[in-house]
């Protein structure tokens, strides 16, 4: 009896090693080592059980360790572990937006909105409108997993310039509805959503409307105006990545490889999840807009993000642009040098917002 429990054991040892590397996709690593063991024990009593049966060949038997192993590596690190990351990436975070108003961002005054969704779901948000009537807004977009108020000071600047501003939660995030977070595959015609509903606002000039986009908000704009790019007046962008393996700037060395390797498997479950194929490459998609006027703002210390958009740069339009902020991180610029982000995004709006 005891020489049977060797093996489960061992493999629930094994099992909760590749637990702790599905663990570091999803940042749970203590609940995937446990959850490791537990499946590792059971497949270890159900495979010793079955292989010691009479009539099995016992060659089989006496390499079970390494049959099984063999057998799950590949299935942790390149499936169960890519799966796992892409159903936590998509969980819905939704909760309430409480403790700050756009009143705490300069603006006298300011509406809560609810934006209906052509597939039923509902954005929520705040809208401050111009001090000129009808007048230009800007629409901001928040980084992934977050809410409206990660776009609070790019927000304070255009009101205090005068701007209409509209900021809401994407779905499934913050007090908006849905049961999926969709990375910006869905969100795209979400955004077209919020220009439907500015456009039925007298206090709005429909045909000056922007977008600040930070982060995956940025690839929800440009998934957006891929679909209709005649009805956004200016973009301004900043920490766009990748959207398809294209994006990714070429490999230098094994462990990118390796790294690119294992996007291209999480980008095959995101399809399996979402039930949808993939939308276009962002490298693809930019070399086919003739506009709008675009601004993509880049993080020079983070060297994916850097490398991701001086390739963006070689094939854009006239009508796009790449600022390279070499002392940034992230969408870091208004932190390192907050006036010179403020001048020239001001200045980008006042230039292309202005009737």
């Amino acid at each position: 009896m005891k020489n049977r429990l060797i093996f489960p054991l061992f493999n629930g040892f094994i099992c909760a090693i590749f637990g702790a590397l599905i663990g570091y996709y999803i940042s749970r690593p203590y609940h995937s080592i446990l959850i490791g063991v537990l499946i590792g024990l059971l497949l270890g009593v159900l495979v010793e059980a079955g292989l010691s049966l009479p009539g099995i060949n016992h060659w089989l038997y006496r390499r079970r360790v390494i049959l099984v192993v063999l057998l799950e590596i590949p299935l942790a690190i390149f499936l169960f572990g890519p799966y796992a990351y892409v159903i936590v990436q998509t969980r819905p975070d939704q909760h309430e937006v409480c403790c700050e108003t756009p009143l705490d961002y300069g603006a006298t005054s300011y509406e809560d909105v609810l934006i209906p969704t052509k597939d039923g779901n509902t954005l929520a948000g705040w809208l401050i409108l111009p001090t000129s009537r009808p007048g230009a807004v800007v629409i901001m977009l928040h980084g992934a997993r977050s809410d409206r108020r990660d776009s609070a000071w790019h927000a304070r600047q255009l009101i205090h310039a005068g701007y209409g501003v509209l900021l809401y939660d994407q779905r499934a995030l913050g007090e908006s509805s849905g049961d999926t977070v969709s990375l910006g595959w869905l969100d795209g015609p979400d955004l077209l959503a919020a220009l439907d509903y500015l456009s039925s606002r007298s206090e709005v000039d429909t045909k000056h409307i922007g977008v600040i986009g930070l982060s995956g908000g940025g690839h929800i704009a440009l998934n957006a105006a891929y679909l209709a790019p005649e009805r956004f007046a200016a973009l301004w962008l900043d920490g766009v990545q990748v959207q398809q393996i294209e994006d990714f700037p070429k490999a230098q060395n094994f462990n990118e490889q390796f790294a690119t390797f294992i996007n291209r498997m999480i980008l095959k479950m995101v399809e399996i999840h979402l039930k949808r194929p993939a939308p276009p490459a962002f490298i693809q998609i930019l070399a086919d807009l003739n506009a709008p006027p675009i601004v993509l703002v880049a993080g020079g210390l983070d060297d994916f993000e850097r490398r991701a958009n001086l390739q963006y740069a070689s094939i854009l339009n006239e009508n796009a642009q790449v600022w390279l902020i070499d002392s940034a991180w992230h969408c870091g610029g208004p932190v390192v040098v907050p006036e010179e982000y403020s001048q020239r995004m001001l200045k980008f709006f006042k230039l292309h917002l202005t009737p």
